[in-house]
């Protein structure tokens, strides 16, 4: 068999695959899968059409009527596995909605599968630019769009999603762990400084204000710079772990406003590494502040008998 073609029967294959388990997992209300998928269609759609992807999940859980957008060209995708055009005409009216119309000048809808119809009794808002054709891709629409590609194009399309699809199915396990088991993993990814060092001792301003942003994409999405590496906030079972992850979440950001508000006001000075609080309640408000995220987390582990984290001091 000729590699081009050999090539293409696997890009195919792996399109089919993977549409297949979304639907099928939807239709039992596990939508794990459609999660994983918007990395997968990121790295896909980047090869395939020279786009510039990020996927705006991981940094915020569910941005209204989008997942990806290209800031450049000022371009929003939404992934789905919902294909009438009850889903399409809704993700419309959100986008509009939420005036998303300012930012982005073209929207476009990926289907985990095939699309239905032509979708031509769509009522298309004022001011979204959204071609019933051109903007409703799916697997059909994708493989004519790689077939017309060189050989060595179509290979490094492959070689995306060959890693992506092996890279997807670690994720899904991450993603099945028991809640006991994610439990520990967090407490351990939460074990750093940036949650025990006094704040006296703190040694870097810029690396502290990382490391909470990071805390909140962890508990948010799961993720640690883009790659899932615990179950998110939403996925756990138990959902009384879940509201009381939701607390830590608003903990955290609490934190981060505290920061940023003392940054803004010159009292934490990041090009120059240096602190000057006003008043010294403001270094105890840091420090009360994470011992309270740990004490709460603590409360959360403390029925698994696991070792509470430290506290400030």
């Amino acid at each position: 068999m000729l590699a081009r073609e050999h090539a293409l029967k696997r890009i195919v294959a792996h399109l089919a695959n993977i549409s297949t388990q979304a639907e099928l997992l939807g239709k039992l209300h596990f939508f794990d899968l459609n999660i994983v998928a918007e990395d997968f269609y990121q790295r896909l759609l980047n090869e395939v059409y020279g786009y510039n992807l990020a996927n705006l999940n991981q940094k915020q859980l569910n941005t209204p009527s989008i997942d990806l957008a290209d800031s450049a060209l000022k371009l929003a995708v939404q992934v789905t596995t919902q294909r009438n055009s009850t889903k399409v005409q809704s993700t419309l009216n959100k986008f509009t909605k939420h005036g998303l119309g300012t930012t982005y000048k073209t929207l476009k809808i990926v289907i985990i599968g095939t699309r239905t119809g032509n979708y031509k009794n769509l009522s298309i808002p004022n001011g979204v630019s959204f071609d019933t054709k051109a903007d409703i891709m799916d697997n059909v629409s994708l493989i004519k769009d790689i077939e017309k590609k060189s050989t060595p194009d179509i290979q490094a399309i492959l070689d995306i999603m060959d890693s992506e699809i092996t890279h997807n199915t670690g994720a899904l396990s991450i993603l099945d762990t028991p809640d006991k088991d994610a439990l520990l993993n967090l407490r351990n990814l939460l074990d750093r400084p940036a949650l025990q060092d006094p704040w006296g001792q703190e040694d870097s301003y810029a690396n502290f204000g990382s490391s909470i942003s990071g805390l909140i994409e962890l508990i948010n999405t799961g993720k640690i710079s883009g790659t899932l590496a615990t179950k998110p906030r939403f996925a756990y079972e138990d959902k009384k772990i879940a509201e009381q992850l939701n607390t830590t979440y608003d903990q955290l950001r609490l934190l981060r406003r505290l920061f940023q508000a003392h940054v803004r006001s010159g009292e934490i000075d990041l090009a120059n590494n240096k602190c000057n609080f006003h008043t010294s309640q403001a270094e105890e408000a840091f420090d009360a502040q994470r011992n309270a995220i740990n004490a709460h987390f603590n409360s959360i582990i403390a029925p698994f008998g696991y070792q509470p984290l430290p506290k400030v001091n």
